[in-house]
């Protein structure tokens, strides 16, 4: 699997009383999360569905930098391959 997966992708607000939804585009479905007590799921639900702009942003963040200064702070370097290595998860390809 990979590629890039169409968003954005949106947390349904109200999902129901037992769980938490996130839909796609066309209101195509993504995922459901079994409601907890704690919040943690709708805090997962709600990352999930900025999954798609989170990945985004950080692809033109590590464009931006890489076109920038030459060479690069050695800091930003390493941290540009983190960011990488996440899109590249995120797209599901080998970092």
């Amino acid at each position: 699997m990979s590629g890039r997966t169409e968003g954005p992708w949106a947390y349904q607000e109200q999902s129901d009383a037992y769980t938490h939804i996130v839909r796609g585009p066309n209101n195509r479905f993504i995922c459901q999360l079994s409601q907890d007590s704690s919040g943690e799921i709708e805090r997962t639900a709600r990352l999930i569905s900025a999954a798609p702009e989170m990945r985004d942003e950080l692809q033109m963040l590590c464009d931006v930098l890489e076109a920038g200064a030459d060479p690069l702070p050695v800091e930003v370097d390493a941290r540009i391959a983190f960011a990488r290595a996440a899109i590249a998860k995120a797209n599901g390809e080998q970092p």
